[in-house]
């Protein structure tokens, strides 16, 4: 693959349409869907187990202010993606 046509994976994930209300967005989905694929890809099966990676992560993502998205914005967007 030639040098140029490379993206990074949060590239690919930002092309993802948001399933999400505009309400009460605080966290981009392709800042989730990237820590929720790292975390996968490291071992980590459950919601609680990627968010618990996810603290642990350092630098943090700018995107997350003070901490990493709850469990229940995991959840929200695992579940709406699961419907597709």
């Amino acid at each position: 693959m030639e040098a140029e046509k490379r993206k990074a994976l949060s590239m690919y994930l930002r092309d993802i349409r948001d399933p999400r209300r505009r309400q009460g967005r605080i966290y981009p989905l392709a800042s989730i869907l990237t820590m929720l694929t790292l975390a996968a890809v490291n071992g980590e099966s459950t919601l609680r187990g990627i968010r618990r990676a996810a603290l642990g992560t350092n630098p943090r993502p700018t995107q997350w202010a003070e901490s990493p998205p709850q469990y229940g914005t995991l959840w929200n967007v695992y579940d709406k993606w699961k419907k597709r």
